[in-house]
């Protein structure tokens, strides 16, 4: 079976897993800190004073909207085509998600559309940098400026990725990472918020601990001794986790190189096949993907054929997925909630009901290429 995810962890990484076992310190400990540190060095960052450790991706987006405030009749425009998680880190919060169609091409949100969306409810953007591929989020800068708004940049499909010079998830107002094992990088589960203002960083640092004044117990002057500033959640990352992370950041760039060579091997081999396009998660002038899958998006005729080729070419060894089975404007909750109708968001619907995605990873070698793309041609008619 050619999986479509399979973490390739640094077996090293048993030596420091000792080390945290025998400390006794699980959480609030060194290989956190220095799991950040290198996360800020990766980012290029001077001092380690706008990268956070979280729990996952949605504990960052929701961290974030706890600091700004965000509340009951405030809204967050985002794309219709992402992770429920972007949603739900708005939802609780009491505020609205209002979601804009994505564009065909890319997947990315549908920046003509959004000005149109914006009332004086809107509090912020929250864009998804889809497969990899990262949005031109300038000209969503350029629109925040104009409104006043917050720009969230959900990257947890792209780290790596590049807007220009910069990485995807540092133009923003925040940008929240997940280390989900099936993500660019893994630490079995976590994620990273990045913030542009330092004044958060303190801020959201005791939000993700319960909200504690002091926050690691080895600061403590008095043992066992805290207080509560904020209403805070335990959102943190444990040492293991982040012990997994710095090894993972190490090859890093080795990884994407790898799935930039599969996924480009792989649309050549298929790109020919007329019965499917192909998603352009490929990077182009001054837009780096760190191609997170290549995916196709079949032809009308053959869409009710979908689920039957997920398992066919289940049977032929090959994992597939689907980013996403449904936009979540049209997920059972959402959808009776605030009586969306598929016909406002044709793109997302075209991806979500028509598309598979395939592996790139590390771990799939040339042999599985050349296999998946025979397959899929064989299958695909």
């Amino acid at each position: 079976m050619i999986r479509f995810a399979r973490p390739i962890i640094d077996k090293t990484v048993s030596r420091d897993f000792k080390k945290i076992l025998s400390s006794g310190v699980l959480v609030h400990g060194k290989y956190t800190n220095l799991f950040e540190n290198k996360l800020s060095q990766f980012f290029r960052f001077k001092n380690n004073d706008r990268v956070l450790s979280t729990a996952s991706c949605t504990a960052a987006l929701h961290l974030y909207y706890l600091c700004i405030g965000l509340k009951k009749g405030d809204e967050i425009i985002m794309s219709a085509q992402t992770h429920v998680a972007t949603a739900h880190a708005v939802e609780i919060c009491g505020a609205r998600p209002v979601f804009v169609d994505c564009e065909l091409k890319t997947g990315n949100i549908d920046i003509d559309k959004i000005e149109n969306k914006i009332s004086s409810k809107t509090k912020g953007i929250c864009l998804t940098h889809f497969l990899g591929k990262p949005t031109l989020i300038k000209k969503i800068l350029k629109i925040s400026k104009k409104y006043k708004l917050k720009v969230i940049e959900d990257t947890a499909l792209s780290i790596g990725s590049k807007i220009g010079n910069k990485y995807s998830g540092t133009l923003g107002d925040a940008g929240a990472f997940s280390f989900h094992p099936v993500k660019i990088i893994t630490t079995g589960e976590g994620g990273a918020l990045i913030l542009r203002e330092k004044k958060d960083y303190k801020k959201i640092k005791s939000l993700k601990s319960f909200g504690y004044d002091v926050i690691s117990p080895q600061d403590r002057k008095i043992p066992g001794n805290y207080n509560i500033n904020y209403l805070g959640l335990n959102y943190r990352m444990s040492e293991l986790e982040a012990a997994i992370g710095i090894k993972e950041l190490k090859i890093i760039e080795k990884k994407i190189s790898k799935r930039k060579k599969n996924y480009n091997s792989l649309f050549e081999k298929i790109k020919n096949n007329r019965n499917f396009q192909i998603l352009d998660s490929r990077s182009e002038k001054n837009l780096k993907s760190s191609y997170y899958a290549l995916t196709i998006i079949l032809n009308r005729k053959l869409r009710k054929n979908r689920n039957n080729y997920i398992l066919k070419l289940k049977k032929k060894g090959i994992q597939s997925s689907i980013y996403y089975p449904h936009p979540v404007p049209l997920l059972h909750y959402y959808k009776n909630k605030y009586k969306h109708k598929a016909r406002d968001f044709p793109n997302s619907c075209s991806i979500a009901y028509d598309s598979i995605s395939f592996p790139v990873g590390p771990h799939v070698s040339t042999r599985n290429i050349n296999y998946m793309s025979k397959i899929i041609n064989q299958v695909i008619v």
